[in-house]
This record gives C-alpha cells, sequence and structure tokens, in this order.
C-alpha cells in the first residue's frame, strides 16, 4: 500500500524500503520473547506420567469388563462342581487388580499435577536466566529411576551370569582321529 502512494520513487529506492522493512519485521518477531503459558507439554517427565495415566486407565477398563464376565461366569457356574472355588478365586483377583490399578491412577494424578506446578516453577526459573529447559540431566535420572523401578526384583543367577557374559565358554573339541 505504501508503496502504491510513492510509484515516482527511482525504483532503487523502494528496493531498499522494502530491505529495511523486512529487516524490521524480522527483528521485532526476533525481539519478542514471551515466557511458554504452558511449558509443561515441553516437559518430557510430565508427557511420560500423561502416557503412564493413558495406559493405567485403559487397563483399568479393560480389567471392570474383565470383571463382568468373571461375575456371569460365577452366576452360571453348576454348584458343587468345584468351578465356584476357581470362579470365585478369578472374581476376587480381578477385584484386587482393579483396587491397585485405582490406586495406580490416582497417584499418577496427583503426580501429574505436582510435576504440572514443578515445571512451571523450573521453567520460569531457567527462563529468567536463559538456561535451557527441560535440563537433560533430570531427564536422564527420571529414566535411570524408571528403568530400576520397573526391573525384575528376583534375582536369577543364570540370567545374570549371561548378562556379565560367564559360562558361555564352549569346551574345546577332541582332536579328529586321535583315539587310543
Amino acid at each position: 500500500m505504501f508503496f502504491a502512494f510513492f510509484a515516482d520513487v527511482p525504483r532503487g529506492t523502494t528496493v531498499f524500503m522494502r530491505i529495511i522493512t523486512l529487516f524490521l519485521l524480522t527483528f521485532s518477531l526476533i525481539a519478542c520473547s514471551k515466557p511458554d503459558p504452558n511449558p509443561e507439554l515441553k516437559d518430557p517427565i510430565f508427557n511420560d506420567y500423561q502416557s503412564q495415566l493413558g495406559a493405567t486407565s485403559a487397563a483399568l477398563e479393560s480389567e471392570k469388563k474383565g470383571l463382568e464376565g468373571f461375575e456371569k461366569e460365577l452366576a452360571e457356574v453348576v454348584p458343587q462342581t468345584g468351578q465356584i472355588k476357581y470362579a470365585q478365586k478369578r472374581v476376587r483377583e480381578s477385584k484386587e487388580k482393579i483396587t491397585r490399578l485405582e490406586q495406580e491412577k490416582q497417584y499418577l494424578e496427583l503426580k501429574i499435577e505436582a510435576r504440572r506446578k514443578e515445571a512451571k516453577r523450573s521453567y520460569s526459573k531457567a527462563f529468567k536466566k536463559g538456561e535451557t529447559w527441560p535440563d537433560p540431566q533430570e531427564w536422564a535420572s527420571y529414566q535411570t529411576e524408571q528403568r530400576f523401578r520397573n526391573a525384575k526384583k528376583s534375582w536369577d543367577v543364570k540370567e545374570r551370569m549371561k548378562e556379565v557374559g560367564l559360562g558361555e565358554e564352549k569346551t574345546p573339541e577332541p582332536a579328529a582321529g586321535g583315539h587310543h
């Protein structure tokens, strides 16, 4: 619009004005540095908690549907056949699993809310100092903690020997034709 009014200006001047306008727009966009209103969405730990919550919720719904099937089987069991104890056991185990999953879901919801607050606090602190966020060291320690938490809790000697590389030596084969 500006250039249409000044059509009688020499061509080199209009090109120069366009370049200056582009520089001003570029610098004005670069200079705008506002803090992110939702930094937790960039936080890998927060996202991991969200995915765990989704998996737990799905497992909970699946187990509730399974419980309905087990209760239906319990109602249809023929008395004095021995099947009733097995059906009652499956119903009881399913209810226990549902209770555990509900507790885990509630725990994860609390962890997500606490992480949201922590992410906002640490992000604003890092933003003011001009540091990178999220802290890669924190993410690495979280991954290590999760690996240990999800690791097998029983000791298996054979598995441990395979990890270390022991016990895999092959016995040497006897030389061919050397029988006495």
